[in-house]
């Protein structure tokens, strides 16, 4: 990994550390909360957790016109482009704890696990900023390929466009696809429907897994 010039002071380390932990306990806590959310104020459900699939139930939704598109964008941008972006700084802050394996508390490594970045690394080393981009739209850990690409030393100027590209694209992929999805299931009814959610699936995963070999 190259040497980073500057870091995040000493004294942010902690709790930007803490505010990734609570971050990740509020995304599980929406899981159990998620089908009362969804039925009626599907927008929180989406702040607090705009993963592939709760964008997806977006796209039907839009279809439906029980959500508009803007709002519902708006509300993935802040942890889906802010949150990667995160894990970028907390990369380049722990970018010695994370090369060297050593240094970090036990605890801390449940949020940044060393073993995992380093091993995204090999991957970005490989294949640049093309698979910040299509890790986006794959089925790919985006926030650790984030801390990865600050823990190797790449810089904001190169990171943050093409990772901002990517959210982009995933976002209104899915959304897109769900749209359709809901077209699909109102013209052709729901087994048409569970096989286009079968094969986008699939082929996300595909994807994500092509760009893990190294």
């Amino acid at each position: 990994m190259n040497a980073v010039k500057t870091r995040p002071s000493e004294r942010l380390r902690v709790p930007l550390l803490v505010l990734a932990a609570a971050r990740a306990v509020v995304s599980v806590a929406a899981v159990p909360l998620a089908p009362v959310l969804y039925k009626d104020h599907f927008l929180v459900l989406v702040l607090l957790r705009p993963t592939k699939e709760v964008l997806l139930a977006g796209g039907f939704l839009v279809r439906r016109g029980d959500v508009h598109p803007l709002p519902l964008i708006l509300a993935a941008l802040p942890l889906a482009l802010f949150g990667v972006w995160h894990f970028f700084v907390l990369g380049r802050a722990f970018q010695s704890e994370i090369r060297d394996g050593t240094g970090m508390p036990t605890w801390s490594q449940r949020v940044l696990p060393p073993e995992r970045i380093k091993q995204l690394c090999k991957v970005l080393d490989k294949r640049g900023r093309l698979v910040i981009v299509a890790g986006r739209v794959a089925a790919f850990p985006s926030s650790m390929l984030g801390a990865a690409a600050g823990a190797s030393g790449m810089e904001p100027r190169r990171f943050l466009p093409a990772d901002a590209l990517g959210a982009a694209l995933s976002i209104a992929e899915v959304v897109i696809a769900g749209y359709l999805l809901g077209a699909a299931y109102k013209q052709a009814g729901p087994w048409i429907t569970g096989a286009g959610l079968v094969v986008l699936a699939g082929l996300l995963v595909f994807v994500g897994r092509m760009l893990r070999r190294t």
